[in-house]
């Protein structure tokens, strides 16, 4: 379990805050006050994506049909996806929404993972992953948004 880059410095800033202040006034009731919102700023994250990481591991793979990625221009944005390849790039891990490149043999396809998955996926792994077809920007160009990745 772990909590975002921007979740952390979050924390960090309002510790560094909390301690600056009772250093200037140091009255314990600040404590008292503090302190449990201190550790509500620290353990929803860590719920929250631990409750992603649950509800993406209760996917069924088979409820989503398999293509190529040469073809995916013939669906319509929303259709459920299964897609099987090799990593190219991995990117934005550090926002537990990881963006990753899938390379099938047939083309290249971007996948925004909703979680990040359990496994530690680098370029060069051989991975499935299912989602829905997403149209992103202004070039409606056509990605993935992951709901469940694996690696084989």
């Amino acid at each position: 379990m772990r909590m975002s880059v921007p979740a952390y410095l979050s924390l960090g800033l309002a510790i560094i805050l909390v301690l600056i202040t009772y250093a200037v006034h140091p009255d314990p009731g600040l404590l008292l006050t503090v302190l449990p919102m201190l550790l509500v700023l620290a353990v929803v994250p860590l719920l929250l994506n631990e409750m992603n990481r649950r509800q993406a591991a209760n996917v069924n793979m088979s409820d989503f049909q398999f293509y190529q990625i040469k073809d995916l221009q013939k669906l319509n944005t929303g259709a459920p996806v299964r897609l099987r390849g090799t990593v190219e790039a991995a990117s934005l891990k550090w926002l537990n929404r990881p963006h990753f490149k899938i390379n099938d043999g047939s083309g290249v396809v971007g996948v925004f993972m909703f979680a990040a998955p359990r496994e530690n996926i680098m370029p060069g792994d051989y991975v499935e992953t299912a989602g829905s077809l997403r149209a992103f920007g202004l070039s409606k160009e056509r990605k993935l948004w992951g709901v469940r990745m694996d690696k084989i």
